[in-house]
């Protein structure tokens, strides 16, 4: 190799690192994902015999503890999970762990999946996307190109629409630290076990898309025949 050619390829690797530097972010590098297979949900029959305190660590639920005693509040939460577990996944598609950083997700609910009340104080803002299915928020029926923004540790519900719904999940850090991530913000014990009631009627009807988007077929079948 003469001179010449090593000179550029020299100034070839110097502009290109000069320009990655140009376009850093502390978030991360430049990063591309593919479209992945979709986590499956959990097997109903599968967590029937899971520890409830195994189940409940994962919630902050000292209000209904204090109100209802730890063990009955625990229980419950447990058994709202075995209930639930089958009807809703979750798959990541991009997680930065640096500070700031940004992740999205892609999260399925099966047909009429009633979500109990909680806030995720954490994780920061939220930005929910509906690919597909519809949303159902009180008397608003959202369905796909609608969204929500959820403020970091505001509590919300929803119930998924007939045919299910698959979101995407945007947040970018900003979380509180040393908060949980995951609060259960129901009131009653009565409450959690009429969702637990609703997902074993609507259980049978919970079959996850084989892919991100198939939802809208389903949807399409309801709205037209």
């Amino acid at each position: 190799m003469d001179t010449a050619t090593k000179e550029h390829e020299q100034n070839t690797e110097e502009e290109s690192t000069s320009e990655s530097k140009s376009y850093s972010s502390k978030r991360g590098d430049f990063q591309i994902w593919e479209s992945p297979e979709l986590t499956p949900p959990a097997v109903f029959e599968d967590i029937q015999d899971v520890d409830p305190a195994t189940i409940a660590k994962t919630f902050e639920f000292s209000a209904l503890a204090e109100r209802f005693g730890h063990d009955e509040a625990q229980n419950k939460i447990s058994d709202l999970v075995k209930a639930s577990a089958s009807g809703t996944s979750s798959t990541v598609l991009i997680w930065q762990n640096s500070p700031g950083g940004m992740s999205l997700v892609h999260v399925w609910f099966g047909p009429n999946f009633p979500l109990f009340r909680h806030s995720h104080p954490a994780y920061g803002d939220c930005l929910y996307y509906i690919i597909s299915g519809e949303l159902i928020m009180g008397e608003r029926h959202l369905k796909a190109g609608a969204g929500m923004f959820v403020p970091n540790g505001h509590p919300y519900r929803f119930k998924a629409g007939p045919a299910g719904v698959e979101l995407l999940e945007f947040r970018s850090g900003g979380g509180t630290k040393g908060a949980p991530g995951l609060k259960m913000e129901e009131k009653s014990l009565d409450a959690l076990q009429n969702l637990i009631d609703e997902h074993h009627v609507q259980r049978p009807k919970w079959k996850q898309p084989e892919n991100i988007g198939d939802t809208a077929f389903l949807q399409r079948e309801l709205d037209f025949g």
